[in-house]
């Protein structure tokens, strides 16, 4: 084989993985949404490590997705009722991939303490979210 060859070859095999993880990429975002509203969102655990994902509402849960890795379960989920989020504040460091102008929230949950980051849009709609009454849940209250 000559290098020419050897050269083309390789190049056809890196832009074939590319192209294939773009795809991939792009699938596993729409099978993660799977027609529910999706944001991007920071996650940190206590760390102080800002991680980017995807959060989903889904039903009475809001389940958080990491941007990048081959899972298409939620790297951590969380259940309406369980959730408390505190008052939005302006994010102290900027976090890549989010806008500049992105709040922070700090969460507890039964079984963990956490901080997101998101943008103010998608804080009002989370928590319009978690405000509003499920249904069936609590129909009865005036």
């Amino acid at each position: 084989m000559t290098p020419i060859a050897t050269i083309e070859l390789v190049l056809v095999v890196a832009l074939a993985l590319l192209v294939a993880s773009i795809v991939y990429v792009w699938l596993r975002r729409r099978y993660i949404s799977g027609g529910k509203p999706l944001m991007l969102c920071a996650i940190s655990t206590g760390d102080r490590r800002w991680r980017l994902g995807l959060a989903r509402i889904a039903g009475d849960r809001l389940d958080w997705f990491s941007v990048v890795g081959p899972s298409l379960r939620p790297g951590h989920s969380w259940i309406r009722h369980d959730l408390d989020l505190g008052a939005p504040r302006r994010l102290g460091e900027a976090v890549p991939g989010l806008p500049s102008d992105a709040v922070c929230v700090t969460g507890r949950s039964r079984s963990e303490d956490y901080e997101l980051a998101l943008s103010p849009a998608a804080y009002t709609s989370l928590r319009a979210w978690l405000e509003s009454s499920p249904p069936g849940f609590n129909v009865n209250v005036a």
